[in-house]
């Protein structure tokens, strides 16, 4: 009889709770509490979607005597871009579910600041933002409190979230993949990957492997590249036939155009055979015409002067990993890759080493 009466009771049960799922609406809401003397204008930016799809929604919230109220949709977890419209950089994002009753509250206008109450997962990243945005203008800083919290947390769905989200990915992709394998693999699903706006880890840039873990498609060892020229049309830099490579990539909102023309035109002239070298500038924009113009102001001599319309989504760029502008390339004499980044002084370090290198050879 006891046995009956308590399947009776877990059948109720589950009832109850499926009744009550059911009942709650394709929503939430959002509250902002600030002192009364409060006074600014908040853009309230999300995705709200289902399985059939979604559209981009926005709400703005104006503050009147400290308060301001939101009621916003969706059916699916979402994360809601919070920008300050008088100051664009003043920014945070939140996570939310149907249901939610979001509570913001704050004693003045940086976000930082800012503490976010409704659920659970909001509200950890409200205190891990109090600390970590305090280091948001030390790059390595502000890397390592994400990197710090995910190494802690491997199986809290924040940590995936924070690597999406916070840490930038087109800057350390090496260190992006290793510490995502780190993650639980039921933390980073493909839906919080969309949700997270994520595409390039969807197989643009990065990949899943037949072990199940990420993996970066840069080829730091691509030995060769076709390019369009100015001079002949079409030029293939054979990186394995020189004894070093510099390439250079560029658009042309790049302020520092000049000055690393001036220095690779002065790597030319200190390595004037071009069959032992290559020196090459990459134009990344679509417009021929800036490119041409562009490259007749310089004094640039004795290097190719390639362009590259499709700009960092060409094929090879995303093999060679150009994944933002100006962006500096060396290779050895066997195409390997010995320096990537922006810093011409280190790109020009790079080079005359390899050159030097093989010049005592």
């Amino acid at each position: 009889m006891k046995t009956f009466a308590s399947k009776m009771f877990a059948l109720l049960a589950c009832f109850m709770v499926l009744m009550l799922t059911g009942c709650v609406k394709n929503e939430f809401k959002i509250d902002f509490e600030f002192p009364k003397d409060h006074i600014g204008n908040y853009l309230l930016t999300y995705y709200a979607w289902d399985s059939r799809g979604g559209r981009w929604i926005e709400h703005t919230a104006s503050i009147q005597d400290g308060k301001a109220s939101a009621d916003c949709i969706t059916r699916f977890p979402t994360l809601v871009y919070v920008t300050d419209a008088s100051s664009p950089s003043n920014s945070m994002m939140f996570y939310v579910e149907r249901g939610d009753e979001i509570k913001i509250s704050g004693e003045q206008k940086d976000m930082s600041t800012w503490s976010v109450k409704g659920n659970k997962l909001s509200e950890r990243w409200s205190e891990w933002r109090n600390e970590a945005y305090l280091k948001k203008n030390d790059s390595k800083a502000f890397e390592k409190s994400v990197e710090d919290y995910v190494k802690k947390n491997p199986s809290d769905e924040l940590s995936a979230i924070l690597m999406l989200t916070e840490w930038n990915r087109r800057e350390n992709p090496e260190g992006f993949v290793k510490l995502w394998n780190s993650i639980d693999e039921g933390v980073h699903s493909q839906q919080l990957m969309e949700m997270c706006g994520a595409p390039d880890l969807l197989g643009v840039q990065f990949t899943i492997g037949a072990d199940g873990k990420l993996k970066y498609t840069k080829d730091a060892e691509l030995k060769s590249v076709v390019v369009r020229s100015r001079d002949r049309g079409v030029d293939t830099l054979r990186f394995s036939k020189a004894n070093g490579s510099i390439i250079y990539f560029y658009s042309e909102n790049n302020l520092a155009r000049r000055e690393t023309a001036d220095s690779l035109h002065r790597l030319s002239k200190a390595y004037p055979d071009s069959t032992k070298r290559i020196i090459a500038d990459v134009y990344m924009d679509s417009d021929s015409t800036t490119w041409v113009n562009a490259i007749r102001r310089d004094s640039l001599k004795g290097a190719v002067r390639a362009w590259q319309p499709r700009g960092v989504a060409e094929g090879n760029m995303v093999k060679m990993g150009v994944t933002r502008l100006p962006w500096f390339i060396v290779k050895d004499n066997k195409g390997k890759e010995t320096y990537a980044g922006d810093d011409l002084k280190e790109a020009v370090a790079a080079f005359r080493k390899e050159m030097n290198k093989n010049k005592k050879k």
